[in-house]
């Protein structure tokens, strides 16, 4: 409702039916309270405080333990595995946090039921929320810690890395952390309690990082090998494969949870 109590009515016709006042509540969650405040707080803390220690306190310390050890030591080559190796998981299990009461909760709460009595296609409830998410994923959770991140490699190395393959990189992880918000949006419409929603995308990220390893080339196709795909791409180092087939591989995986998502959801009984 706006001020002065008339409704907005629903101009979008077909799928979009309901979009736009769906997405303008979704994104109110994001942007309207502290919580972007506090997300971008959290994770710039723990990407880029692991970071900082290993480009700028780490060092010290080697040269104090074993001046032979630093002399081998590469900073950059070792933050960005950090990234890869904790950043992946790390963000990875964030998304699947943050994602976890979207359908999932409303739906075990009534609101889903009471919001598609209105004037809203299904289509637009979900992709409303996955559009919302998807912003706050990309922005908070992946783009501000590397943003920050370039700007400590910059310091540490003295000069800039590449721009263009850390843009890669970066796309990278979002892409990575966005296959773990579509994951959970799916469960959220077919698991029917919390502990399948979480166990699921979390024994996806962990027994993937075990399984990857007997994948050889066949790993670059899935979302697991972002961990070691990552800092191949801002290191322009050769990969078994062309670089874009991990991006676009999980670029495919996520929307194809999407699809998914979105059919099983056409079904749902309320």
């Amino acid at each position: 409702m706006v001020a002065d109590s008339t409704f907005q009515p629903v101009r979008e016709t077909g799928w979009r039916r309901g979009f736009a006042n769906l997405f303008r509540k979704e994104n109110r969650a994001w942007w309207g309270t502290r919580r972007w405040l506090v997300q971008a707080a959290l994770w710039t803390v723990v990407i880029d405080g692991l970071l900082a220690f290993i480009l700028f306190g780490l060092p010290p310390l080697m040269a104090q333990m074993d001046p032979a050890q630093l002399e081998e030591f590469e900073p950059v080559a070792q933050g960005l595995q950090a990234i890869g190796q904790v950043g992946t998981v790390a963000l990875a299990m964030g998304a699947v946090l943050l994602a976890q009461d979207q359908i999932l909760g409303e739906r075990q709460s009534g609101v889903t039921e009471w919001i598609l009595s209105k004037p809203v296609s299904r289509t637009a409830y979900v992709l409303s929320k996955l559009a919302a998410d998807g912003i706050g994923v990309v922005i908070i959770l992946a783009g501000l810690p590397m943003a920050i991140a370039y700007g400590l490699f910059w310091l540490a190395n003295g000069a800039p890395l590449p721009l263009g393959p850390f843009l890669s990189g970066a796309a990278g992880l979002a892409l990575h952390t966005l296959f773990y918000l579509c994951l959970t949006l799916l469960m959220g419409v077919v698991a029917d309690g919390r502990e399948k929603l979480l166990g699921v995308p979390f024994a996806v990220l962990f027994g993937g990082l075990i399984v990857v390893s007997f994948l050889g080339t066949f790993g670059l196709f899935t979302p697991w090998s972002m961990a070691a795909v990552l800092p191949a791409l801002v290191l322009e180092q050769a990969l078994p494969l062309p670089a874009w087939v991990p991006l676009a591989s999980t670029a495919v995986l996520a929307a194809l949870c999407m699809a998914v998502t979105l059919w099983k959801f056409k079904k749902l009984e309320f």
